[in-house]
């Protein structure tokens, strides 16, 4: 039971590029204040305006810290201050400003406004720029951007393949196109792609996080901790590499034979990993679910029930969650309440080798057909 554990035990959780200039960017800080905010109980919306406006004050022309303006002020339900920052940014777009990446985030911001008829036509004057330029790195890069954002990945990795073809240092078109290979479950490629943006950015979190969760998914679990490891040294309060992390340390913990032990000083820096990442983001539900694999690793069925609880609470369409609950459940010997969750489990239409390990508990705990 405890090796089946390790094969749905990672959530994945793919982080955005940030492209970080320097730790005491006013930017980044921003958007993580922002992040943060989606935490329970969490609000730091008005950190991030401040810094945002810091960003404009010092350089008016990061149109990027308009789009985050208008995501923190609609967040705190200011439509007023929101719609100025959308207006400011329109206003600088029409000016010429930003080029290319400017349209990006005008094209972003009406997204987030939900006005279709703006997207469509923003996202028309980035396919026009992009061939009227075609030389432009650039203006190939944020029509990419644009097309990954509206679920389009086959077109968004052809022109960040442009890209790069034009500029092979382009560290933001490098991880993009890992960013697609990692949707697609193409993990050699995506770990080759975090490698080459790594090569140009070695300081880019994002790409150390996601080459991670490559390595990960490709069995290397030695890789994936020391690519956690350098993300979290980057950015040490960002609660999905501290719970990838713990995950890691979790499998890793496992026992190689059925007659094993688990590692507990792995099991000890896993707990610690998740720890973090409930300090960091409270009530964030791969912590959850992590926590509570981990006290039933360490045999605590009824610790281990207390998390799980919590987590389906937060995430009620969690597979990983419900089959979690469901071992939880049978090794308490609830079998009703064991078959409820597996019902839960198979009806969320999870991968078939995680629905083949769904059946054969139902079969031995005695479910009812």
């Amino acid at each position: 039971m405890l090796r089946r554990l390790a094969v749905i035990l990672i959530a994945l959780l793919l982080a955005a590029c940030s492209a970080p200039r320097g730790a005491a960017d006013p930017l980044r800080s921003a958007r993580q204040h922002i992040e943060a905010s989606k935490c329970a109980g969490v609000d730091r919306y008005a950190q991030a305006i401040a810094d945002l406006q810091a960003v404009l004050q010092a350089e008016p022309d990061r149109l990027e810290a308009h789009y985050w303006l208008y995501v923190a002020y609609s967040a705190q339900g200011n439509t007023t201050e929101a719609e100025q920052a959308l207006t400011d940014l329109e206003t600088a777009v029409a000016a010429g400003k930003g080029g290319s990446e400017g349209l990006f985030w005008l094209f972003q911001t009406y997204r987030r406004k939900g006005d279709t008829a703006a997207v469509d036509r923003t996202l028309g004057v980035l396919e026009s720029t992009a061939r009227s330029l075609p030389s432009n790195a650039d203006a190939q890069f944020w029509l990419g951007r644009a097309y990954m954002e509206l679920g389009r990945a086959e077109e968004a990795l052809s022109f960040f393949q442009k890209t790069v073809s034009l500029n092979p240092r382009h560290a933001p078109a490098h991880f993009w196109i890992g960013q697609v290979y990692a949707g697609q479950e193409r993990w050699e490629e995506a770990r080759a792609a975090f490698d080459a943006a790594l090569k140009e950015n070695p300081d880019n979190a994002a790409a150390y996080h996601n080459r991670g969760v490559a390595a990960y998914r490709l069995g290397d679990l030695e890789g994936a901790t020391a690519d956690f490891q350098a993300a979290l040294k980057r950015e040490p309060d960002d609660a999905s590499s501290h719970y990838q992390l713990g995950a890691v340390y979790l499998a890793r913990s496992l026992p190689s034979t059925p007659l094993g032990l688990p590692d507990t000083g792995l099991l000890d820096k896993s707990r610690a990993e998740f720890e973090a990442a409930l300090k960091a983001c409270p009530g964030m539900p791969e912590a959850l679910i992590g926590m509570g694999n981990l006290y039933l690793v360490q045999g605590d069925a009824q610790k281990a029930l207390e998390y799980l609880q919590q987590a389906v609470e937060w995430v009620p369409d969690s597979v990983e969650a419900w089959f979690a609950l469901a071992q939880t459940h049978a090794t308490l010997n609830q079998v009703p309440e064991a078959c409820d969750a597996l019902d839960r489990f198979l009806n969320l239409s999870p991968p078939p080798e995680w629905a083949e390990q769904g059946e054969d508990l139902k079969a031995r705990i005695g479910c009812p057909r």
